[in-house]
């Protein structure tokens, strides 16, 4: 037992896992871009680099069995720690290789945060609006709640995590704490087109294929919305591309269900007073663009410039200036402003990785120079 621990430790730690896991990460860089050219960033960036494994299809039909980015990096990341805690000596010649080390290993601990706890999305604001949402370019969600809108009204929201994987046949009972119906939703499709009048009559969705870029998608949903008093049964869909929600009654009421981009609530609010854009001159090309943003916080007030390399940083939230529109805007035309907005709590985690590691080899590289040093001057006091 062991002898068989050893080895599994001496492979673990080994420099051949070392470069086989390179040459693997290597190998699904290039898989992953070329990938890219066909079926957009975000499905290369699920299939090749935040999967456990995959199937990649060499000339479209040779399926090769390949582990995915994140079991590469979890193997990576093992494979560093062990190489570290087994071949660790105290001495100062090596400190500087230990702590370059221990850089690496943060900027892994810090790729793992951002992957499960980062949020990022977008905010798009016309000169005098104000929000308090962002929302999601790639994620979307069921929302369902009562059809007044007259009062205040609470949403019951499914995420997407909950229901993509109900495709074909596929359905999944939801029930609602106090709400007098529960919802059996099935038949995911990607990207949909109601079958048969308009989205909130029609009860059929048709598959389209999907679309290059994952958020010109338009999912949708089967929804069978049952009265929990009566038993009675009406059937409609969920659509993203619809105009309007769709109703049913249940408990003496009309609800609402619609299927819309994944939103987030922030803690506080924007305003956008002016965006204003500068032009090269004689065309219609900005060379500048910025936003003057009033930020709304427990009824305090702050007024804040963003611009392309001066994002607001607020709560852990960062709000970059990326785009306005429309494009095609006359010079009196009303202008509106997006930003990137991104919620990631290991975003300085590369830095401080980076200085690590930088400190570790300037270390370990001063030593080398000063051996380098004292060997010359040896040879020099030889030859003399």
């Amino acid at each position: 037992m062991k002898r068989l621990l050893k080895q599994a430790s001496d492979f673990l730690a080994s420099y051949k896992l070392s470069c086989v896991l390179f040459l693997l990460l290597l190998l699904l860089t290039y898989l992953g871009t070329m990938h890219q050219v066909e079926h957009g960033l975000y499905q290369s960036q699920l299939k090749y680099f935040e999967s456990v494994f995959l199937v990649h299809w060499a000339f479209g039909v040779i399926p090769i069995p390949l582990p995915g980015g994140y079991l590469l990096m979890v193997l990576t990341f093992a494979n560093l720690l062990w190489g570290v805690v087994v071949r660790f000596r105290m001495s100062w010649a090596r400190l500087g290789m230990v702590v370059g080390h221990a850089g690496i290993l943060v900027l892994l601990v810090g790729a793992f945060v951002s992957y499960v706890s980062s949020i990022s999305g977008s905010m798009a604001l016309y000169e005098g609006e104000s929000s308090g949402e962002i929302v999601s370019s790639n994620e979307w969600e069921i929302s369902v709640a009562g059809a007044d809108v007259s009062g205040p009204v609470t949403e019951h929201v499914i995420a997407q995590a909950d229901f993509e994987d109900l495709t074909g046949a596929k359905s999944r009972l939801f029930t609602f704490s106090g709400q007098p119906f529960q919802l059996r939703i099935g038949g995911f499709i990607l990207n949909a087109a109601p079958v048969g009048g308009d989205a909130g009559g029609s009860s059929r969705l048709a598959a389209l294929p999907p679309d290059r870029e994952y958020q010109r998608n338009q999912p949708g949903v089967t929804v069978e919305a049952v009265d929990t008093a009566s038993g009675q049964v009406r059937q409609t869909i969920a659509w993203a591309g619809a105009g309007a929600p769709s109703r049913f009654s249940a408990g003496g009421k009309e609800w609402r269900v619609t299927m819309r981009p994944r939103r987030w609530q922030l803690p506080f609010t924007i305003r956008l007073d002016r965006f204003v854009r500068v032009l090269h001159p004689g065309t219609s090309m900005p060379s500048e663009f910025s936003s003057f943003v009033t930020k709304t916080e427990g009824g305090e007030e702050r007024q804040i410039r963003i611009t392309m390399n001066e994002p607001l940083r607020h709560h852990g939230f960062t709000f970059y200036q990326s785009s306005w529109g429309p494009q095609n805007a006359g010079p009196n035309d009303r202008l509106y402003s997006v930003f990137s907005v991104v919620r990631n709590p290991a975003d300085q985690v590369p830095l401080y990785a980076c200085i690590i590691t930088t400190l570790g080899l300037a270390w370990h590289f001063l030593l080398k120079l000063a051996a380098y040093l004292r060997r010359e001057r040896a040879n020099k006091a030889r030859r003399a």
